[in-house]
This record gives structure tokens, sequence and C-alpha cells, in this order.
């Protein structure tokens, strides 16, 4: 069992010579000084004075080496809830700045609206109007009634005509 006189040898093997994480060794450091600090307050109320050095480094020889497993227990609970919270802040602000992509970028597809509106608007006007001259020719077409029919025999009436003519002038 290890004895400790005083923080700075609890330090060197939280923080120093542990093989963890300074980070790590630090907090659970603050996690024993704090529990001082507040046996400090608890003998501050009842005395109404601050314990003696020789008190202090008592308080520290009867520490067992089990309050650094707690201490490291306890920083590991705290840190890990640390970083649970940063990394809900970095997603909540990237989250933020897709949205916020994703709405500049509807506003950039709006200004762009009214050009393609403008090409497209042209663009139906030019169909329609091909449309409508097509529909105007087979109009044409259908009305006439240009049938192979009426062709052959207005054909057929033009020979009849020239013949007539021909066979009338030769006699």
């Amino acid at each position: 069992m290890a004895i400790f006189s005083g923080p700075d040898e609890i330090y060197k093997k939280l923080v120093e010579d542990s093989e963890e994480s300074w980070l790590y060794g630090l907090v659970a450091f603050a996690v024993i000084e704090e529990q001082r600090i507040e046996w400090v307050r608890h003998l501050e109320e009842h005395r109404g004075e601050p314990p003696s050095q020789e008190e202090v480094k008592s308080w520290y020889e009867q520490q067992p080496e089990a309050v650094l497993l707690r201490a490291k227990g306890t920083a590991e609970n705290a840190l890990k809830a640390y970083s649970d919270e940063v990394v809900e802040i970095v997603l909540d602000d990237h989250r933020k700045e897709i949205e916020e992509g994703i709405f500049l970028n509807e506003i950039r597809n709006l200004k762009a609206f009214w050009p393609q509106f403008g090409v497209n608007l042209a663009g139906g006007f030019i169909s329609a109007l091909l449309f409508a001259l097509f529909l105007a020719i087979m109009a044409f077409f259908v009305l006439t009634d240009l049938s192979p029919v009426e062709i052959a025999s207005e054909v057929k009436q033009q020979l009849e005509v020239n013949d007539h003519a021909k066979t009338g002038s030769d006699q």
C-alpha cells in the first residue's frame, strides 16, 4: 500500500508516471484535490478554523491506493460526458452548416429560375408554332381532298380533253 505524503506524490503517480493520457491523470488528480478541499471546508465549518499543515499531511497519508482508482473512474466518467457534449455540439454545428448550405443552394437555384424560365418559354412557343404549322398543312391536305382516286380521275379527264382536242383539231 502506497502512502502519500502530499499532492506532489499523487500528481506524480497520476500524471507523470501514468501510462494513460496526461489529461485523464490531471482530471483524476483534480478529483482527489476536490475531495481534500471538501474535507478542509468540513473542518472549517465544524471547528471554525482550517486544518494545520500536519493535519493536511495526515489526510494525504490516510488515503488508500483505492482512492486513485475511484478518482480515475470519476475522471473517466467526467471526460466521457464532456466528450459526448463536445461531439453533440460539433454535430449540431455541422448539421446547421449543412442546412444553411442546402438553403443557400436553393436560393441560388431560384435565381437561376428566371433565365431558364425564359428559355423554356421560348422553346414552348417555337414548339407550338411548329405544331400549328404542321396542323395547317394537314388541314390543307385533308380539306382539299387530294386523294389518289381523284388525282387519277383528274389526270384521266385531262387526257381525254387533250385527246379530244387533238382528234377534233385533226379533222
